[in-house]
């Protein structure tokens, strides 16, 4: 083992992904309840228990950090158009990300079109 492997700290899977799921929620302006309804898991038990990465909810935050990640890309990090567009009806969804995203079809709906939309950067 190497000094590095020795000294560094040991990272929880869980812990990391449950902190990324809160901060792209703190970012998007959205509430710790709902990002926690987004992924089927109750606010309480994300910081407590942490979102195992391989579990269903962990597939869900994984997405939902996408989804942050992306929009961050396509706006260049402004906050104010990472609400806008998350919060404002979308002609090609004909309703408004933040609504779907609470179901996982809409949750996968918004990844593709991410995805694609940056495609074409």
């Amino acid at each position: 083992m190497t000094e590095s492997a020795v000294l560094a700290p040991q990272i929880n899977d869980k812990a990391l992904l449950a902190k990324a799921l809160l901060n792209a929620a703190k970012a998007f302006g959205l509430p710790q309840a709902e990002a926690a309804a987004i992924i089927g898991r109750n606010r309480s038990g994300l910081t407590r228990d942490g979102i195992d990465p391989a579990s269903k909810s962990g597939e869900l935050a994984l997405l939902f950090v996408r989804v942050y990640r992306s929009i961050y890309a396509l706006t260049g990090g402004d906050a104010d158009a990472m609400a806008h567009w998350l919060n404002t009806s979308n002609d090609y969804f004909h309703a408004v990300p933040r609504d779907l995203i609470q179901s996982t079809e809409g949750l996968v709906r918004v990844v593709h079109y991410l995805d694609a939309m940056r495609g074409r950067i």
